[in-house]
């Protein structure tokens, strides 16, 4: 590649967060990444039926004090309940309330599903390759900002 088509990416991924910006507007006070843990929390609950804040956190690739700081924004919010394990009381497990369910069907269900509608004419490997563009690209990012980039979620 060269710089001239690196540009081009780069300009293509600060389209991309614009883009990401235009989700429906989100209940008071909640933030993007919310919708995005709780969508975490939703496939590990489904795939898995207990979701601890370790599974949340290595599924993103965040830091877990990070996943746990907006678990507790999100309890606040009423969109997720964290219980203690039956067999060990030490580990908190987590699962989303009715109301987070109702958001993770708004905001991740019916707007994906509306985007696809939208996207009909790009096939499934442009998409994969994309995402491996844009992966390989966050992985050649220089080492002091690789952090920075996950922590914002």
């Amino acid at each position: 590649m060269n710089t001239t088509s690196l540009k081009s990416l780069l300009d293509a991924c600060f389209l991309a967060k614009r883009v990401a910006e235009t989700m429906p507007e989100l209940p008071p006070g909640m933030k993007p990444r919310h919708i995005h843990v709780m969508e975490a929390i939703h496939e590990l609950e489904v795939s898995e039926q207990e979701c601890r804040v370790s599974d949340v956190s290595a599924r993103l690739g965040v830091t877990t004090p990070s996943i746990t700081k907006l678990i507790h924004e999100l309890e606040g919010f009423g969109m997720v309940d964290r219980f203690a394990d039956k067999a060990d009381k030490r580990v908190n497990l987590l699962r989303l309330t009715p109301k987070g369910m109702e958001s993770v069907r708004i905001y991740i269900y019916e707007l994906h599903a509306k985007w696809v509608e939208g996207l009909k004419d790009i096939t499934d490997q442009q998409a994969q390759e994309a995402v491996m563009v844009i992966e390989r690209l966050a992985g050649a990012m220089p080492a002091g900002k690789k952090k920075v980039a996950k922590e914002e979620l």
